[in-house]
């Protein structure tokens, strides 16, 4: 049994006027009662007379066809007559409209659908949509149980609109809006729901706004800082370098393609062997001796350990790495299976980026990936008792205290989003499904680092979304700049909030993206006020401006800048 609409869609309340023009993709209405000063009221919802923004549906053979109005405007000849001042008895205005054409709802079967059988006729008359039946409209057939209560429709405060989780987070979700529309409250809500319903989400928040998260099941850790004093109880974390490809690494350090990098991705390859293999390094450290050397045992050694030298996460003591580097200096023929006598040219040609490696270890900035502090626990391992732990819904990385310099932060995010999506292929989530949000997501994404000849692109992420979803690990993309988001990732996202967007570009991107959204329904974005967004799903028949509900813990750097100013 098709389930019954919730109001009769053709109320003579409700008239609005009658269509005077048809096209293909709107139509033209007459107005009559558009210039009346102030709304009337029927049976408790508020009854406007044609306002733009506002939603229709157009009586046609059986079916309720949905519209919103993107214009209201006065003939030439009837522009004076709305002039408070002029007194000219009976004359009327007579404003015309035009309505952008949505998507349907068949009358008998209650079945709604993005398309529209029939073009409306002219003469058909329209009416206000109401709130319960716009409600209903929204969602394709078969998701009617929403559970994931978003805000109210936009100018009616007692129409709920909520989706089932699968809606939201079933094809990956993206929050997007310029700075001060509500972005961030929404990705906070988002979050809080899945905490709620006992999911699994990882919250990278770059600034540390979302301290405010105080959920039951919520577990924060910071990414870098250090303890300021005894009685700090933060659980601080490192991303051990360990966990970074070599080319992470070349993009860190920086080496020369001629002499430098063969040298270096040797050195990395010998202290991952004597990790493996003690025996083979010099006594009382991690440091393969090659000079005057045989091969044999260590060529062994690598045949036998082949796999695991290349697996993600291959250990190795990175303090050694830079007399490893000297120590790969070498002829590589000397005596018969031996390595020969130290290379003076590739030797004084390493001490560059010898001069590079140690600076990185001595670092503060980069301490939690070169030189972890005792007190830093590894981020991985913290991940992996959030994901089997069964009470903690939310783990927030703050990355506030890592470090800008030398792409750090892009790098060693992107780390994890490629260390997360090696669980997912090993089969780590798909039980219990894993979202990961990023906020700022343009930072990460799009973005190549290191110089021309060590050059890393960052496509974890993207690659997140476009093959993540089938092991069960989706991502919640946060961002002012959607221009900035690849488009092959943004064609993966079943679902957009989109708050205020002033760029045209972002809202060009949007466009193209969304399959839904046309530039007649972007030309509000623009002016969406605090905390409304238009909802772009895939279970949608149409784009719908909800006011979303504010968090029940509202982000907040943990300085609060405007309240400095205020008191200084």
């Amino acid at each position: 049994m098709p389930e019954a609409i919730p109001s009769y869609p053709f109320e003579r309340s409700r008239y609005l006027g009658s269509v005077s023009r048809v096209t293909p993709l709107s139509v033209r209405v007459n107005f009559p009662f558009a210039t009346e000063v102030a709304p009337s009221q029927y049976a408790g919802h508020r009854v406007t007379r044609g306002q733009v923004g506002e939603f229709v549906v157009i009586e046609s053979y059986g079916s309720a066809i949905i519209g919103r109005i993107t214009e209201i405007q006065l003939p030439d000849r009837d522009r004076l007559s709305v002039e408070p001042e002029r007194n000219e008895g009976e004359e009327l205005a007579n404003p015309i409209g035009t309505i952008r054409l949505l998507g349907s709802v068949d009358v008998n079967s209650s079945h709604s659908s993005r398309g529209i059988g029939e073009a409306p006729r002219v003469g058909d008359y329209v009416y206000l949509a109401h709130p319960d039946f716009v409600r209903y409209a929204i969602v394709t057939q078969g998701t009617r149980d929403g559970l994931v209560d978003l805000g109210h429709l936009s100018g009616a405060p007692e129409t709920r609109i909520a989706l089932p989780p699968i809606s939201i987070f079933g094809r990956h979700c993206a929050v997007l809006g310029s700075t001060g529309g509500g972005k961030s409250w929404s990705t906070a809500r988002l979050v809080e729901e899945v905490a709620r319903r006992k999911g699994k989400v990882i919250l990278l928040d770059p600034t540390g706004e979302y301290q405010t998260l105080d959920e039951e099941g919520v577990v924060h850790v910071h990414l870098g800082g250090g303890r300021d004093g005894a009685q700090d109880k933060r659980n601080f974390v490192s991303f051990p370098y360990h966990h970074l490809t070599e080319m992470d690494l070349f993009a860190f350090l920086q080496p020369s393609p001629g002499v430098q990098a063969p040298k270096l991705r040797d050195a990395i390859q010998s202290l991952k062997l004597t990790f493996l293999e003690p025996g083979l390094a010099e006594p009382g450290s991690s440091r393969l001796i090659k000079r005057f050397k045989e091969k044999r045992p260590i060529n062994a050694a690598l045949v036998q350990h082949d796999k695991t030298l290349h697996a993600p996460s291959a250990r190795f003591n990175i303090e050694d790495l830079v007399h490893q580097v000297f120590n790969e200096c070498v002829y590589p023929q000397g005596a018969d299976g031996y390595w020969g006598d130290r290379h003076p040219q590739s030797y004084d040609s390493c001490v560059t980026l010898c001069m590079r490696i140690a600076t990185h270890l001595k670092s503060a900035h980069l301490a939690p990936v070169f030189a972890p502090p005792a007190y830093m626990t590894d981020l991985t391992e913290v991940i992996m008792r959030f994901v089997d732990d069964p009470v903690t819904s939310v783990l927030r990385v703050s990355m506030r205290y890592l470090a800008f310099e030398h792409h750090t932060r892009e790098l060693v995010v992107n780390a994890i989003g490629r260390y997360l999506l090696g669980q997912a292929r090993n089969g780590k989530f798909q039980k219990t499904p894993l979202v990961v949000a990023i906020d700022e997501a343009h930072q990460f994404l799009s973005k190549s680092v290191g110089d021309d000849n060590n050059r890393i692109l960052l496509d974890a992420f993207g690659l997140i979304a476009k093959e993540g979803r089938k092991y069960g690990l989706n991502c919640l993309l946060a961002t002012q700049r959607p221009r900035d988001i690849p488009e092959d990732v943004l064609s993966q996202i079943g679902m957009f909030i989109v708050h205020r967007l002033i760029n045209e570009r972002d809202q060009a991107v949007v466009i193209n993206a969304s399959g839904i959204l046309d530039a007649t329904t972007a030309a509000f974005l623009p002016s969406l006020r605090d905390g409304e967004a238009l909802i772009v799903c895939a279970d949608s028949i149409m784009p719908l401006p909800i006011m979303m509900t504010a968090p029940r813990h509202r982000p907040r750097l943990e300085q609060d800048v405007e309240r400095t100013w205020m008191n200084p």
